[in-house]
């Protein structure tokens, strides 16, 4: 904060009962610096004159604390950094990567959205399970099969009944990562049991070449 008063004059306000300057933020500190000029009797009106510039402060201090250098970063770079960007800008600084962050999702959530789902990894398999398993409850197994049936322009998207709640929010959120010209093939089941597997296969080694990985047993679906 600025001092203003001279020790002489704080004793001065001390003794006529005026209360402290106010704290100002940096924006409004170097506004009131600027002004010292005409604020030296400042205290003695109850501070109007610094609490007027802390009044402009606020419509300016935003931007000043984002365009100051900091030990951090020099000025304007947390904006542009994942981790240090304030959560309000989080939608701002997607649009570089290409990504639309969703309206409704947390701030953490936001960050890892654009970490990991649009933008230059939209289309990919990872990005297509993210997206899939933001919509699922429980383990969010997704099962997905590339080259479905031999043909390399469709993909096969599974996901368990009991996780998928909303398959309208669901489907919506696979074709907004689905690359264009590949073929959807999704579809909404039953998990698979441990009963239902050791009716149907005689030993381990029997399911381990039927199924790919624990998702695909899951969810009966094998090679």
């Amino acid at each position: 904060m600025t001092e203003v008063p001279t020790a002489t004059a704080l004793a001065v306000i001390e003794a006529r009962d005026i209360p402290p300057p106010p704290t100002l933020e940096s924006f409004a500190d170097d506004l009131y610096d600027s002004m010292l000029p005409v604020a030296w009797l400042d205290g003695e009106s109850g501070w109007h004159l610094a609490l007027y510039c802390a009044a402009v402060g606020v419509m300016f201090q935003w931007v000043a604390s984002l365009a100051r250098d900091t030990p951090e970063g020099p000025g304007w770079s947390a904006v542009m950094d994942l981790a240090r960007c304030p959560d309000d800008w989080l939608p701002w600084l997607g649009q570089f990567a290409g990504v639309t962050v969703p309206p409704d999702l947390t701030p953490a959530q936001a960050r890892v959205w654009i970490a990991q789902t649009d933008g230059f990894r939209r289309g990919t398999p990872a990005a297509l399970r993210a997206a899939t398993q933001k919509t699922l409850t429980g383990s969010r197994t997704v099962v997905m099969q590339e080259r479905l049936g031999g043909n390399a322009y469709v993909l096969g998207l599974y996901t368990l009944t009991s996780e998928t709640p909303d398959q309208d929010a669901t489907l919506a959120a696979i074709l907004a990562q689905k690359p264009a010209g590949i073929r959807l093939d999704y579809s909404v089941g039953p998990a698979n049991t441990y009963q239902a597997i050791e009716i149907a296969f005689a030993d381990y080694a029997a399911v381990k070449a039927a199924f790919p990985t624990y998702g695909h047993m899951a969810a009966g679906i094998s090679t």
